[in-house]
């Protein structure tokens, strides 16, 4: 991972148009200090993802506009910022789905996935000021109103945007103040899906997305340090 790591931003600043040919596994060996095994490893991750095509006899080919959902995640885990506008596009997938899966849900949820959902919410309330703890539980509350659904396939994809932005989900619950706010909206959402009120559930959760959303416009906007709680570490 650490040689893909390297990679990823490497190629990416080098602003490659699409189908335009990379340094090949020769090259990329000598610049990195690397084998050509370790290199033709590496590339393997990386046209999984389809971040790059590997042409027999020809070399090795920038496919960035083809790259797959998972190639989302590695960016976010290696710390390479989202191209374009795609991590305010991925906020607004996450969205379209969250909000039709809830539609779903309260038609279609079944006890077990209730009491999962309650429990998640008394664990929330015994977490308070763990913000890293508070973050997982709101996802593991989010991806459990989508697996309230019954599909399977939705559940991966909403849940693959919760692992994404684990880390800054982890930093906007630094204050006590959003964690209760959260839980209590969360409580809300829960008693409308219960009561398979859609269109209220929906309404809410909508509101509920919108304030973390205003959040980050904000703090985009004015270039303020998001503010941290003593259990949640400063990330650079």
């Amino acid at each position: 991972m650490n040689l893909v790591a390297e990679l990823v931003p490497f190629l990416l600043s080098r602003g490659y148009a699409p189908n335009e040919r990379a340094p090949s596994e020769r090259e990329l060996a000598e610049l990195f200090g690397a084998s050509r095994t370790q290199v033709r490893e590496a590339l393997s991750v990386l046209e999984t993802l389809r971040l790059i095509e590997r042409r027999p006899k020809s070399g090795v080919y920038m496919t960035v506009e083809s790259a797959s959902i998972e190639a989302l995640r590695l960016f976010t885990e290696i710390g390479v910022p989202l191209p374009g506008d795609e991590g305010g596009q991925a906020a607004e997938v996450r969205r379209i789905q969250e909000l039709e899966a809830i539609r779903l849900a309260c038609r279609r949820h079944r006890d077990d996935d209730v009491d999962a959902l309650l429990r998640c919410l008394d664990d929330w309330e015994g977490a308070l000021d763990d913000a890293t703890r508070i973050a997982e539980l709101d996802r593991v509350f989010h991806c459990g109103i989508v697996r309230a659904t019954q599909n399977t396939v939705l559940l991966r994809l909403v849940n693959l945007f919760y692992l994404m932005t684990e880390q800054r989900r982890a930093v906007y619950f630094g204050s006590r103040a959003r964690q209760e706010q959260s839980l209590r909206e969360h409580r809300e959402i829960l008693d409308a899906l219960v009561a398979r009120d859609s269109d209220r559930a929906v309404r809410l959760l909508d509101a509920h997305m919108s304030s973390a959303d205003s959040y980050w416009r904000d703090l985009m906007t004015t270039g303020l340090r998001p503010e941290v709680s003593a259990s949640t570490p400063a990330r650079g």
